[in-house]
């Protein structure tokens, strides 16, 4: 999909609005928060010149006994009153990001008069807009103002709607918007980096047509979750899982590479006589060309969890624990397949059903559903199929069973696409 530049925003019909669509329903994880490891301790380092100012916001004289330290200099690290805590997600303007990239921290703040200010001890506060880097870690925001570049003979920049539905925003060239999030789209061959206006689903800016970029970090939005690889990983499938005997087809994910992945489960491992985590792959990646798609083409679902970081997304949970992975091991009898057999069942009134006569939905939810009642029926009919495969194919089937028949009420649109900033 190309998107104009020459336009603040770019768009899957007419290229104007970016997409259309809802995230789709995932379960969020319930982990214990732990503070961030810190290096460079109690300092904040500077982005901006900063003065400083009392606790009632009111610029300093003197501090410390001298004029000349009421104005601190970009790149200064200047010593915090303080100490680092661990909040609840997205409880705060200013925080920063754990060392598992999802849960956060903060160093508390002042706020005073509308504005959030940093002790730095003796009486004195520092502005926190100024501040990029607290104990050598990057400071994150929740939201900030930017403003579009002015059009001129040399961008032209046009105004125009941006996003959908309820998200669907007048901007002009020149104008202030607040902010919240980050995300990297296709644009043709390549990738380009955008942000979301605050309080929109899919309303998103260039950052090239941004006049001055944000000081701190934004949070990465992205549709689905997604991991990066620390080490080269082999795809697998449950059967080459649980029988080490069996032959891999083997396609390997390189390191570092952004893979978007849908569920997490516990899958024994005979080898290791334990249960370990892997993630699914998502069944959907903008790259066709991709090693991600040919493992998902080659239903080579799995990766495990050991070989990945958290990068962006919904945090997923265990959809089982290691003790059911550990019996599901077991092939399954007739009465294990029943909920999968009544599935199966149903695909004479899904077939006769108006989204999947749709043309519109043929390449996409049609297709989807096809595949997982293919595979459906191959798990069905096989005398060696684990529980594990059949539980697998249930939730397959019906994820793209609900997603079909609910097409209407969520679009197919560019937040789909969104993809970690690295």
């Amino acid at each position: 999909m190309k998107l104009s530049k020459k336009i603040l925003l770019g768009s899957i019909a007419g290229i104007l609005t970016l997409g259309a669509g809802l995230p789709v329903s995932q379960q969020l994880k319930s982990t214990p928060i732990t503070a961030a490891t810190t290096s460079n301790n109690n300092t904040l380092k500077l982005i901006h010149g900063a003065y400083v100012y009392n606790k009632k916001g009111r610029r300093l004289k003197k501090y410390c006994g001298s004029w000349s330290n009421t104005h601190l200099r970009k790149g200064t690290n200047v010593q915090y009153s303080g100490t680092v805590q661990p909040i609840e997600k997205d409880s705060k303007q200013y925080y920063l990001l754990n060392d598992d990239n999802y849960n956060q921290s903060w160093l508390p703040y002042k706020k005073i008069k509308g504005k959030y200010y940093y002790s730095i001890g003796h009486g004195g506060y520092i502005n926190a807009a100024n501040v990029n880097e607290i104990d050598g870690q990057p400071l994150y925001v929740a939201n900030t103002t930017v403003t579009l570049k002015p059009a001129n003979i040399h961008n032209h920049l046009t105004g125009g709607y941006i996003g959908s539905g309820a998200s669907r925003t007048l901007v002009k060239p020149g104008q202030k918007l607040k902010v919240d999030c980050i995300t990297k789209i296709p644009d043709g061959n390549s990738t380009s980096k955008v942000y979301r206006i605050a309080g929109t689903t899919d309303a998103f800016i260039y950052i090239g047509n941004i006049k001055t970029q944000p000081r701190q970090k934004l949070a990465t939005y992205t549709m689905y979750t997604y991991v990066g690889l620390k080490q080269n990983s082999n795809t697998y499938n449950i059967a080459t899982i649980l029988n080490p005997k069996t032959t891999n087809k083997n396609i390997t994910l390189a390191k570092d590479e952004d893979i978007p992945v849908v569920r997490e489960i516990y899958v024994w491992v005979p080898n290791d006589n334990k249960a370990e985590l892997f993630y699914r792959l998502n069944y959907y990646t903008p790259d066709a060309r991709s090693n991600l798609y040919n493992a998902t083409t080659n239903q080579l679902f799995y990766i495990k969890a050991a070989d990945t970081t958290y990068l962006s997304g919904p945090q997923l949970t265990p959809a089982n624990t290691p003790e059911e992975a550990y019996t599901d091991a077991k092939v399954a009898a007739t009465t294990d397949k029943q909920d999968l057999q009544k599935l199966i069942d149903q695909e004479k009134v899904i077939v006769a059903s108006a989204n999947y006569k749709n043309e519109l939905y043929v390449n996409t939810y049609k297709a989807r559903y096809d595949e997982a009642l293919e595979q459906a029926k191959t798990v069905n009919s096989s005398t060696s199929a684990s529980i594990t495969e059949v539980k697998e194919a249930v939730w397959y089937l019906t994820t793209q069973q609900q997603a079909l028949l609910n097409a209407s009420k969520f679009g197919n649109g560019v937040i789909e696409d969104t993809m970690p900033v690295n």
